[in-house]
């Protein structure tokens, strides 16, 4: 670890924020843009600070109907990303279900 202050420090087994198999596709830097890479991360850091805060993301959405699932505008428009708060044996987390990308959908977004 760094010797800056890591709210988490733990091993990657008790990681508060899990990712979905296909946000994880997301970070294979031969297929998504940098621009998208960077958005995804800067969001995922917005969850590590919801942990400490208890706010979540700016212009984060409770979906209706879904208890729990949020919906929240990725980092210059770049696209939605759909999370889950959730508990763990280790206290609250977050589930990040999926990434639709802006340029995933040209016509239609």
């Amino acid at each position: 670890m760094s010797d800056w202050d890591d709210p988490y420090d733990g091993d990657e087994q008790h990681d508060p924020i899990t990712l979905s198999p296909q946000v994880q596709d997301v970070f294979d830097y031969a297929v998504t843009p940098p621009d998208v890479v960077s958005a995804i991360a800067a969001f995922l850091v917005g969850l590590r600070e919801t942990l400490e805060t208890g706010r979540h993301p700016g212009h984060a959405e409770a979906i209706p109907g879904l208890a729990g699932a949020f919906l929240a505008p990725l980092a210059r428009d770049l696209g939605l990303v759909q999370y889950h708060a959730t508990e763990t044996p280790y206290g609250p987390g977050f589930y990040v279900a999926r990434i639709v990308r802006t340029d995933d959908y040209p016509e239609s977004f």
